[in-house]
């Protein structure tokens, strides 16, 4: 930064006439004692770029030995999080309707089976056992046992619809910087 020494100027500062200098790089007219200040002004602004250099530095090192701290990686990690939380709360909600279900089911199937234990002791105390009385219930009891570990009247859906949202990744191979030679 070059300085030119003027006798007419006023200093832009405090306003006094006696040797103000310009600043080159503003064209402001400057004061010995403000010329010192502005340059040490500007002294003061390099350092802070040259702070901003370094923690810039920092920042692609740390990158370079961690590249899961980045946040492109924290959004994936949301994403995850996101849909485990959607796949669990549906889960809930399944589990939940499909229990209630269930008890209606299997109250009602324990009352058939009530029943045909009933049938079962009546046949045996009356003493009328054949063959046919046997098959009968265990074709009964077979066809209770089968309801209870397959139910006809529920079965778990898939639908293709996709309720997360799919992530992929793109990459532009235009370099993105213009650094001023």
């Amino acid at each position: 930064m070059a300085m030119k020494t003027t006798h007419r100027a006023v200093c832009c500062q405090c306003k006094k006439t006696k040797g103000t200098l310009i600043c080159d790089e503003c064209s402001k007219d400057f004061c010995p004692k403000h010329m010192i200040e502005h340059v040490d002004d500007l002294c003061e602004q390099l350092n802070k770029t040259d702070d901003q250099f370094n923690q810039f530095k920092l920042q692609i090192e740390e990158q370079l030995v961690k590249p899961e701290t980045h946040e492109l990686m924290k959004e994936i990690d949301n994403w995850e999080r996101e849909s485990i939380e959607k796949i669990q709360k549906m889960a809930n909600d399944i589990r939940q309707e499909l229990s209630s279900c269930l008890i209606s089911f299997i109250d009602d199937l324990n009352a058939k089976f009530r029943h045909l234990t009933e049938q079962f002791i009546q046949c045996r105390t009356e003493e009328n056992i054949i063959n046919s009385n046997i098959q009968f219930f265990n074709e009964e009891l077979n066809l209770l046992k089968n309801t209870l570990h397959k139910p006809p009247f529920f079965k778990i859906l898939y639908k293709s619809r996709i309720f997360i949202k799919r992530i992929r990744l793109t990459k532009n191979s235009k370099l993105f910087l213009k650094v001023k030679s």
